[in-house]
């Protein structure tokens, strides 16, 4: 192709086309093979597979037209692309063979009734029998092709293909019956061919309208498990829920929640959920998009609790700040949210004339503050910083102190020495 390489998905669609158009090809020449052979040989039989044949036929411009559309690209109206384009035509072919059965056994039902049961000519046995060879070799070669793509709409022409096949033998079983004498051979194997079809009609339509209303079992069983595997491969996520693949003609879209770590930032979250889509498109080809929810806590089982946002949360600690005691600004303050409440990270700037028991003392209140408040905070963990107040403003150093407090109002400062935070309180 002139040096240009083709994705993975457009290789699929041109193998897919192949095998309908071969398919196309058979048909046509069964068709009108059949129906000639059966007007000049007087063979009901083969005149109602001619008509069969036609069906076929139908159905293969039908599948080609629906993969050209589910191909088409996402666009304004479809932003997911236009794969369920392709489960619409399966529910159509599979309307078509549900019709085809009952349309067999309406005029099995008809010959027999009126004894229209006559001997056709040889002819007819010989053509009825190259119709079999050829819509099975038409069904091994469409469902090797419909599997390795793992497409319905393909799968669902290969047991077209097949359920000719069988209704060629009831035609070739009636003609031969016919031949030997025993005409009602003939409308007797009809019936039970279209048992068949219309098993095969129910299947496809089945599997259609799973896709079409989003069930999990329409995405095969290995490619879930496959999801899940590459999902925990990524260290950060703790866990997967609502893990939720969704089949779209050829195209599988997968939406996921992952649970990681409270205390990781926003830009570390999405970190994760880039990690987790770019790992689920690289190695399960189907897969086109994926759609990452980053939780902290399996929102599933219980709803979310809603929280004071950030800009309440510092205008609530500075209320506490008494500057004459020694904390003389809050520098940063980072919220964590959960079941629990409120998990807050701290950094104070404080005046490096007071004592340490004194800054202490002082931060132990405003920790015991916050959490007796009616704010819902669960924990804090405060560090401290000095000010330096010869300069303009106010400018800061972690003086490599922590304290930290939780609901049972227990405050233990913890060193850690080796940090430095330069910054600048406005």
């Amino acid at each position: 192709m002139s040096g240009v390489e083709i994705s993975k998905k457009d290789a699929h669609y041109a193998e897919a086309k192949r095998v309908t158009q071969v398919g196309t090809a058979g048909d046509t020449l069964l068709t009108f093979g059949k129906l000639i052979i059966g007007y000049w040989t007087g063979s009901a039989a083969l005149i109602a597979e001619g008509f069969h044949s036609g069906a076929d036929l139908l159905f293969d411009l039908v599948v080609l037209v629906g993969m050209k559309i589910a191909r088409k690209k996402p666009d304004e109206d479809h932003p997911y692309g236009h794969g369920k384009y392709e489960g619409l035509i399966s529910l159509l072919l599979a309307a078509i063979l549900l019709m085809v059965a009952v349309g067999v056994v309406v005029d099995a039902v008809q010959r027999m009734k009126t004894g229209d049961l006559q001997a056709p000519g040889q002819m007819a046995f010989w053509a009825a029998l190259i119709s079999i060879v050829t819509k099975e070799a038409l069904f091994h070669y469409t469902v090797r092709v419909g599997r390795k793509l793992k497409s319905n709409i393909i799968m669902a022409n290969a047991w077209h293909h097949r359920a000719d096949s069988i209704s060629s033998l009831a035609a070739l079983l009636g003609i031969g019956g016919a031949l030997m004498g025993y005409p009602v051979l003939d409308p007797i194997a009809a019936i039970a061919v279209a048992f068949f079809v219309s098993k095969v009609g129910f299947e496809i339509g089945r599997d259609a309208i799973k896709e079409l209303t989003d069930a999990s079992d329409a995405v095969d069983e290995e490619i879930q498990l496959r999801i899940k595997e590459l999902i925990h491969e990524i260290p950060e996520v703790l866990s997967a829920h609502f893990v939720t693949p969704r089949q779209l003609g050829p195209d599988i879209i997968v939406d996921v929640h992952v649970e990681v770590p409270l205390s990781l930032s926003v830009s570390e979250g999405h970190q994760v959920a880039e990690l987790v889509r770019r790992n689920l498109l690289q190695h399960v080809d189907a897969i086109t998009e994926v759609v990452v929810h980053v939780d902290t806590e399996d929102d599933m089982e219980q709803s979310v609790l809603i929280h004071a946002g950030r800009k309440k949360l510092k205008s609530w600690v500075r209320k506490l700040l008494l500057p004459e005691q020694g904390v003389v600004e809050l520098v940063h303050l980072q919220p964590h949210y959960s079941r629990e409440g409120i998990h807050l990270d701290l950094v104070f700037a404080v005046d490096n004339a007071r004592n340490w028991q004194e800054i202490q003392a002082e931060m132990e209140r405003i920790c015991q503050q916050l959490l007796e408040s009616e704010h819902n905070i669960a924990e804090v963990r405060s560090s401290v910083a000095m000010a330096e107040k010869h300069r303009p403003g106010l400018h800061v150093r972690v003086a490599g102190h922590r304290q930290e407090a939780k609901k049972s109002l227990e405050h233990t400062p913890t060193p850690a020495h080796g940090t430095e935070l330069l910054g600048h309180v406005a």
